[in-house]
């Protein structure tokens, strides 16, 4: 067990998760019938977030020589689930990656998670464009939240999803902003993520000092690439 901020407490970390018992279809159609177990369901997801992960998330899989996307269950690839690990317990945590290994998704769900189940979260999801930030980041936490369980599931209403913000029923906020530095001084995060960070045309350095100034949770990942990431990265 440990304890952490944010409003989460308890926490057991991915790399400690038993994962018993593996939630399948059979027990989907049991706990719908069993408030008991719903609650029951509801508070260990809270407490551990990878069992939450794998047993109720669900994402869009593209598969770039298809036309279309496949909904599937979070992957329980080991590499995924270090990651998540490492999110949980390294409040600054930048990576360097390869294209199509999910980090995205996988940093969403970092995002749902703690909106989720803290308490007055506010995460800001920075990237290239603001458009980018609404589809690409704010709509994927979005999505995974839609596809819980409707027993589990966040509450949103008719205002809870809008343009770049995604808003949940115990005050916590998903926001997505565009790149600039000056972009995070309007809002007081208590987590920032910082998306593709390689490709800020020359600013990430700025965005990076940033959030360094207003918050102490930052997750940073980019497909590797040089300027001012490659120096940062490899430094």
């Amino acid at each position: 067990m440990a304890v952490r901020g944010n409003g989460i407490t308890d926490l057991i970390y991915p790399m400690e998760s038993k994962l018993e018992p593996v939630i399948d279809g059979k027990c989907y159609d049991l706990i719908a019938k069993d408030k008991s177990w719903q609650s029951a369901e509801r508070v260990r997801c809270g407490e551990e977030p990878y069992y939450w992960l794998v047993n109720y998330i669900w994402t869009l899989q593209k598969d770039e020589t298809v036309e279309g996307a496949t909904v599937s269950r979070f992957p329980c690839d080991p590499y995924l689930r270090f990651v998540f690990d490492m999110m949980f317990r390294e409040p600054y945590l930048a990576i360097d990656k390869s294209r199509q290994m999910r980090l995205t998704w996988l940093l969403m769900a970092y995002a749902l998670f703690m909106a989720q189940f803290g308490d007055r979260n506010e995460i800001i999801c920075q990237t290239k464009k603001e458009d980018v930030a609404d589809t690409e980041l704010v709509k994927r936490a979005y999505f995974m939240g839609c596809n819980q369980p409707v027993w589990l599931r966040p509450k949103f209403g008719k205002t809870g999803s809008s343009y770049c913000s995604l808003r949940f029923p115990n005050h916590s906020l998903i926001r997505g902003i565009p790149k600039g530095g000056d972009q995070i001084r309007s809002y007081n995060p208590t987590t920032t993520i910082i998306d593709e960070a390689g490709f800020l045309e020359g600013e990430f350095d700025e965005c990076r000092s940033a959030a360094l100034a207003c918050c102490k949770d930052i997750k940073v990942v980019s497909t590797a690439n040089g300027g001012q990431w490659g120096d940062f990265i490899n430094n």
